[in-house]
């Protein structure tokens, strides 16, 4: 989605510029940018624990992975759909199709809130949440 959205900027042209060249915009897809490779980060930690002999510090990372990707990727979709304006959520384009995948995805398995709440049990912390829109 973030890729998706990144060529959509650079297209998409408003005031006679491109949407790509407004900094607010850049900003935001550099937030996207910076949460997508935290998550790949974290998910290549939980694949380097596997390995690891105590089963609860495998259970941490994972659950740590698990909530940094479901965390992001719920980010990365608001932003792709805010971003792509009213055409991300129609049936012919596909950021919207992807954000309800991500959406479906994010559930399986537990969300978030259900490994947040594993770490916790586990004597474990959790990522930081991923930045949020301010309301304008």
């Amino acid at each position: 989605m973030q890729a998706i959205t990144l060529d959509y900027l650079k297209a998409r042209e408003q005031f006679g510029k491109k949407t790509g060249a407004f900094p607010v915009l850049q900003h935001r897809a550099v937030d996207m940018f910076v949460e997508l490779e935290q998550s790949l980060s974290m998910a290549m930690y939980a694949a380097m624990m596997v390995a690891e002999d105590d089963a609860t510090e495998r259970k941490r990372a994972i659950s740590a992975a698990r909530v940094q990707i479901g965390r992001t990727a719920k980010a990365i979709g608001h932003q792709s759909v805010q971003l792509h304006g009213g055409i991300g959520m129609t049936m012919a384009y596909s950021i919207g199709h992807y954000f309800k995948h991500v959406t479906m995805l994010d559930m399986l398995f537990g969300d978030a809130d259900h490994h947040v709440q594993r770490l916790a049990s586990l004597g474990g912390s959790a990522p930081s949440k991923p930045i949020e829109e301010k309301p304008q």
